[in-house]
């Protein structure tokens, strides 16, 4: 009893030790916490120090946000337009807006559109002065379009903002050029649209037009959104007039040539980068950005309803958890040009050397009134040089630019804390169709390895070859999650494998979060960790699901041409009761 007694006290003693060693690194990470403000500190389920309002005690559950230490942000004042007036001052404006190119050499004229090395250092320092310098001249500018005189703002501003507006104007020419074609100023730019109202934009070109057809279908047809859609393509051969013509035959649907919007000599816009463009220029002032091959589990419209948009004027999405260690030492390339930081680059796989994808940039939602000088950020980080030399070279496309921009100009954003998983059936795998040996179609024949239901091809009789299905994964498309961890919107298409012919569509029975799986990659399946990380699609969603397939369908008998889109068959829906694989879906597994 004694030796009983003695070891429980023990465990008490040590018990309490951790608690107060627990309690001692609350109180020690809080007091370095970078946020100055009406907020109170809390360590969130990561472990990772989080801002949280009081006002919402469960954001900082759900959200990853942003914050800055406000000491950081220095806004403009009087004594900051005095220096402009100083030689030192005018030192600062010609480091400032100086050419971003190398001088080349005789060996190497190349080098007068090569980036110089610590240009994206250059562009923290000119969005930061911007950011403050504009949003002290905003008052004046609004005052001269009170008097009419918005014309005059820029050629014959008052005397005691000359030198104000004359540095605003070299930075918006260095930074933003292709502004100018439109617009005299990015004030009447940010004027056009800031009562816009709610809209999705979408960037289509005649490749993806197959997946977009059906998106926006399903967007009308089965999540029956009524927000308009602006459609946006990069030049007349991009998007073809049969397609815009299908695209406008649909109710409160424009299509929009973002060339003609900006000036694209200088941009050359393609792929990824037209889509922070659109953005830009769509008439909207709220905007929800997808892809043209994203589905949605609700009304996308609710997503402005989310705590994490509310609270900062954006909503981001994570990535899948993948190639750790790929790409290069991302921290410190983020250090080199970014000399303060919010607390959200710490949380990120790239700090902590866990993968090489942060954001998926399938689905932004953005609020362009709160976030439009962050916008022209990522727009620069799209622009043609910055975006060859560096921002894509670093990353893959677009989507990291939505956050590193913000980092850059400090302006708040949030992330769904979710990562990207996957959603789809259990085991799964890839099929793909060859001609087998001889010996081993006898095996099969006699029953060996019987892996497929349909195993002959119809059209070329060839043996359908499939892994065997295994039970601790998900196999399918990618999967994003709402606030609650629950399936939101999947990109990647309605079918197995997009990229291969006559691949299946999914059966949409099952999904895993990143945070519960290991990646395989090839395949596209998420491994889980533990049992039970395999849940069951709710069945209204399953239902809504399978709508979405219809109207896949209905589009490619629209089509009427195997070489732009299968027609396929659609998987028999089946409610499906029982206790195995996680929340009961006894087809699931």
């Amino acid at each position: 009893m004694q030796i009983r007694s003695y070891f429980s006290g023990m465990f008490r003693k040590t018990q309490n030790l951790r608690i107060l060693i627990v309690l001692a690194i609350f109180f020690v990470l809080a007091s370095f916490s970078r946020y100055q403000g009406s907020l109170e500190l809390s360590i969130d389920e990561d472990g990772q120090v989080q801002s949280m309002p009081q006002r919402d005690n469960n954001l900082h559950f759900t959200h990853h946000i942003a914050t800055y230490n406000q000491k950081d942000i220095k806004p403009w004042t009087h004594g900051d337009s005095v220096a402009l007036r100083t030689i030192e001052g005018q030192k600062v404006v010609e480091y400032l807006t100086a050419s971003p190119y190398q001088v080349p050499s005789a060996e190497n004229e190349y080098q007068q559109t090569l980036l110089k090395p610590d240009h994206f250092l250059t562009l923290t320092k000119r969005f930061r002065i911007y950011r403050s310098l504009w949003k002290y001249l905003e008052s004046y500018y609004n005052s001269s379009v009170a008097e009419h005189r918005q014309d005059e703002f820029f050629s014959a501003p008052p005397k005691e903002i000359a030198v104000d507006v004359d540095f605003l104007q070299r930075l918006e020419q260095a930074s933003f050029p292709w502004i100018v074609r439109d617009h005299k100023t990015s004030y009447s730019l940010y004027n056009k649209f800031k009562n816009g109202g709610r809209g999705i934009v979408m960037c289509v070109g005649n490749g993806h037009a197959k997946y977009a057809r059906t998106a926006v279908k399903a967007l009308r047809e089965v999540v029956k959104t009524k927000l308009p859609i602006e459609i946006f393509y990069t030049g007349l051969p991009d998007l073809s007039p049969e397609n815009r013509a299908w695209f406008e035959s649909i109710e409160n649907v424009k299509t929009i040539d973002v060339t003609t919007l900006v000036d694209n000599e200088l941009l050359v816009l393609q792929g990824w980068a037209a889509k922070p463009f659109a953005l830009m220029v769509s008439s909207f002032s709220e905007v929800i950005l997808m892809d043209s091959d994203v589905y949605y589990m609700i009304d996308p419209e609710l997503m402005f309803e989310d705590n994490g948009y509310k609270e900062t004027g954006t909503l981001y999405f994570y990535d899948r958890t993948l190639f750790p260690g790929a790409g290069g030492d991302k921290k410190r390339w983020m250090e080199s040009f970014l000399p303060t930081m919010s607390n959200h680059p710490a949380k990120t796989r790239w700090f902590r050397l866990k993968g090489d994808h942060e954001m998926e940039s399938g689905v932004v939602v953005f609020n362009k009134k709160d976030h439009f000088l962050g916008l022209l950020a990522i727009c620069k980080l799209n622009d043609l040089y910055e975006r060859v030399q560096v921002t894509y070279e670093k990353s893959w496309g677009d989507k990291e630019s939505f956050w590193i921009a913000m980092e850059m100009i400090q302006e708040r954003y949030s992330f769904i804390r979710y990562g990207g998983g996957v959603i789809g059936n259990v085991g799964d795998a890839i099929p793909f169709w060859e001609v087998l040996p001889q010996d081993e179609i006898n095996r099969y024949n006699q029953g060996e390895d019987l892996v497929a239901t349909n195993p002959y091809h119809p059209k070329t009789g060839e043996i359908k070859h499939v892994e065997k299905p295994r039970r601790d994964r998900v196999c399918g498309n990618q999967l994003h999650f709402d606030h609650k961890g629950q399936p939101l919107w999947w990109n990647s298409g309605v079918v197995r494998n997009k990229f291969v012919k006559d691949s299946p569509y999914l059966k949409y029975t099952a999904f895993v979060r990143d945070e519960d799986g290991t990646w395989d990659f090839d395949q596209t399946c998420l491994v889980q960790k533990n049992p039970g990380a395999i849940m069951e699609v709710d069945w209204e969603q399953r239902k809504l699901a399978f709508e979405v397939l219809k109207v896949d369908r209905e589009v490619a008998l629209e089509y009427n041409d195997p070489n732009v889109k299968d027609i396929l068959d659609i998987p028999k829906l089946v409610r499906a009761d029982g206790a195995k694989g996680g929340r009961g879906n006894n087809e699931a597994v």
